[in-house]
């Protein structure tokens, strides 16, 4: 029996569906829910049809978060019709940017719950269902690390997440996170090593360790390296170590070296530059030029020269001139990245940036899209191009009809078609000859294993 199994009661009060918006970090808080929530005795459905408990999971990065947070509440609010037990629950940043005004918009929603409050959502829809009136909990203060780690129901076969920074200390003029999240706070090293070591008593190989600055990590005298040296040192189950999002300002020789040194570290780094423009730099206050960013990265390079990279970049940034738009392209290039994610700007309340004139059209936004995105899809096209031939661990992810896909240690995505005599699970580690490269992804043939 499972861990999993063995949280869920024999006899289920109920099924739960969650709908997730946005990064890792609400991946693994939705991983989180789904782990109380199965304690609690709910079973997880597929689709929100027949759901006795729907929580819809926010981010207030993505463009008209609100807005799609609403919508989906129409949605699920016509299936109470069906299902009068139904509760609808809302958490994550959305939650907590908007906090009451969600229930004065949208009557529906029975419980809103923070992003440092999800240890009492089972709580709170003990509450509704009793008093028939919406509970919520807001408090940013409350402890975001008080979830056990046996309660977590990760929703990879493969790779489980690990969160060891709850909030940021940057003040980017852009982003919304130090309101929604709050003030850096770090779990123990102790704590981590500890969680690293039941994932893989429950049969993980790969760990992720996230922050919204997870590069940032201090707890005491314990520094991020030191926590990476911790971790990979922790026991030998631990097949690849990853980590996301870290910020340029914390890249430095001894972060360099931990790539160098240490062999179960994937070669992977996940570094936002945001723009190539020094004065956009400034007014975004990312905290250095550009000229800084791309020393950073031959920092890195030479501790560790195929490290793979990539990077976010917001196009159309209030003021952005062609000048500005072309010092992007210009880095990009230099930069030579391994993917890039390339986000239109738009305006996000609780920023500094909204009071400023949003001033670049959605149509010019869109143009520098595409132009910055072809750019980089001919170097992705190119450099993947220099895998065919070679021969790449892959770490399977998803086998289905014939077809398998999984991850290099570089973070490359990698399909390959599974003989019929072949029985291959996610989770098994195999070689694979790449014959063919795309922008985005490798296709390779399975290597015959000699065992």
């Amino acid at each position: 029996m499972t861990g999993r199994e063995r949280r869920i009661r024999t006899v289920a009060k109920g099924k739960y569906f969650i709908d997730t918006f946005g990064c890792q970090m609400n991946v693994n808080d939705s991983e989180k829910a789904a782990g109380l929530l199965e304690a609690d005795g709910l079973e997880r459905t597929g689709t929100a049809q027949g759901a006795d408990v729907i929580f819809v999971n926010t981010c207030a990065v993505r463009e008209r978060a609100a807005e799609k947070l609403f919508h989906a509440v129409g949605r699920y609010k016509a299936l109470k019709k069906d299902t009068p037990g139904l509760k609808i629950a809302v958490g994550g940043c959305v939650a907590q940017l908007q906090g009451k005004e969600i229930l004065d918009r949208a009557p529906a929603v029975d419980v809103l719950v923070g992003t440092h409050n999800l240890q009492d959502l089972t709580r709170l829809l003990h509450d509704a269902r009793q008093s028939g009136e919406s509970h919520s909990a807001l408090d940013t203060k409350a402890d975001a690390f008080s979830i056990p780690a046996e309660v977590v129901s990760h929703s990879s076969p493969t790779r489980a997440y690990l969160t060891v920074v709850e909030g940021c200390n940057h003040v980017c003029s852009f982003c919304v996170v130090p309101r929604t999240r709050g003030r850096e706070v770090c779990r123990s090293p102790e704590s981590i090593v500890a969680e690293v070591r039941s994932l893989l008593d429950r049969g993980y190989h790969e760990v992720m360790l996230l922050g919204q600055t997870v590069n940032a990590y201090r707890f005491g005298d314990t520094d991020f390296p030191d926590l990476l040296r911790l971790v990979h040192d922790a026991d030998d189950r631990l097949w690849r170590l990853r980590f996301t999002t870290s910020h340029p300002e914390h890249v430095d020789e001894k972060f360099a070296r931990c790539f160098a040194d240490l062999p179960r570290l994937a070669p992977y780094l996940h570094l936002p530059v945001q723009s190539g423009s020094d004065a956009i730099l400034a007014d975004m206050r990312r905290g250095y030029t550009a000229r800084e960013y791309l020393a950073r990265l031959a920092v890195l390079r030479r501790h560790r020269p195929d490290l793979a990279l990539t990077a976010d970049v917001i196009v159309g940034y209030p003021g952005e001139t062609e000048e500005d738009f072309g010092a992007t392209c210009r880095v990009v290039r230099e930069s030579v990245f391994d993917g890039l994610f390339i986000f239109l700007y738009s305006p996000r309340p609780g920023t500094t940036a909204i009071r400023k004139p949003d001033d670049i059209s959605d149509a010019e936004k869109k143009r520098r899209f595409k132009v910055l995105n072809e750019q980089q899809q001919r170097q992705q096209r190119s450099r993947n191009q220099g895998f065919i031939g070679q021969v790449e661990q892959v770490l399977v992810d998803e086998v289905a009809g014939g077809e398998a896909k999984g991850r290099t240690p570089h973070f490359r995505l990698v399909h390959f078609d599974v003989p019929d005599d072949t029985t291959l699970l996610p989770g098994a580690r195999v070689d694979v000859e790449i014959r063919d490269a795309f922008p985005n992804s490798l296709r390779g043939e399975l290597v015959p294993s000699l065992n």
